[in-house]
């Protein structure tokens, strides 16, 4: 089993305080070694990887799971050692989804806007970069140099912000968003040496052979969106690449019998974009926002109110 290089020496300790076993590892099994985390988490759809160690988890902070709810109870947690509050509730955030570091700020998507925190002083008081009129489920982010990139689900839009000089957007005009594409139902994304992955998830619950994981060819201009995953369509969210460009995890809340699952497309030539489900070992409700870090695969059980550690 590969080593989580942020826990350190403090892995240990961290998974007896924070976490409980999913499901026994034992010898000779081929069972993959599972821990689920609930301190700090209230409805947790964000996971993101820090370059410098630890994972951010965005969450709604809400009684009852609401993704476009307009309470301001969310806040954003870090997973490092220990678990804590990094951001607290203010007010600022409503349902936080999908996550950006450019710098030394953090775009965090939320309901209508992407809402920016300085994470060099956390004490700052964050600010909102409004999005146009109906695009309200502003879900996830990746950065690609000076821009980022944003999904819109309800709508299918992908929009791009200039955030070359991020660190001025609390004392300068805001920067807009700009509609840079239309993906039907663009919810995770994920990006690897010039490709960009889009997940597809139907805001009606209702997928249909649209809703499907999609690859563009960012170095080519005007490439189309490519379907990985043919006719088994469904409720994807999340999508993460492997640090060798090999494998493609999702997260699906719907297959073809009506399941949640998390599995892997593989992007080697001779495999063809062949499927596999992974076995975590639970009844997963909705995996929603995950990452990979360190040969571990993180992922937020929304409505269940846990996050899964599962090593790869």
């Amino acid at each position: 089993m590969k080593r989580i290089s942020f826990f350190a020496a403090a892995l240990t300790g961290l998974l007896l305080a924070t976490t409980v076993p999913a499901r026994a590892l034992t010898a000779g099994s081929g069972k993959a070694e599972v821990y689920t985390v609930t301190e700090h988490i209230r409805f947790n759809e964000g996971t993101l990887p820090l370059k410098h160690g630890g994972i951010l988890l965005s969450n709604f902070g809400t009684e009852t799971f609401d993704p476009l709810n307009k309470e301001g109870k969310g806040y954003i947690v870090l997973l490092d050692k220990e678990t804590k509050v990094l951001f607290p509730a203010t007010g600022a955030l409503n349902a936080p989804k999908g996550m950006a570091v450019k710098d030394d700020c953090l775009f965090v998507a939320d309901v209508g806007c992407v809402v920016v925190y300085n994470m060099k002083q956390p004490e700052q008081r964050p600010v909102k970069i409004a999005f146009p009129e109906g695009e309200l489920f502003v879900n996830d982010i990746v950065a690609l140099g000076d821009f980022l990139l944003v999904s819109v689900t309800n709508t299918g839009h992908l929009y791009s912000i200039d955030v070359k000089d991020c660190g001025t957007i609390w004392s300068t005009q805001r920067p807009k968003p700009k509609k840079v594409a239309d993906i039907p139902g663009a919810n995770g994304l994920a990006e690897h040496e010039g490709t960009l992955y889009v997940a597809s998830y139907d805001p009606n619950e209702n997928p249909g052979e649209q809703n499907v994981i999609y690859a563009v060819d960012m170095t080519v201009p005007g490439s189309k969106p490519l379907n990985l995953i043919g006719s088994r369509y469904g409720q994807y969210d999340g999508v993460a690449v492997s640090p060798d460009g090999s494998k493609l995890y999702f997260s699906n809340w719907k297959n073809a019998e009506g399941k949640a699952e998390v599995g892997y497309i593989d992007l080697t030539p001779d495999k063809k974009n062949a499927v596999t489900v992974l076995d975590v070992g639970v009844e997963l409700q909705g995996p929603a926002d995950i990452c990979i870090s360190d040969g571990y695969l993180f992922i937020p059980d929304l409505p269940a109110n846990k996050l899964y550690i599962m090593a790869l």
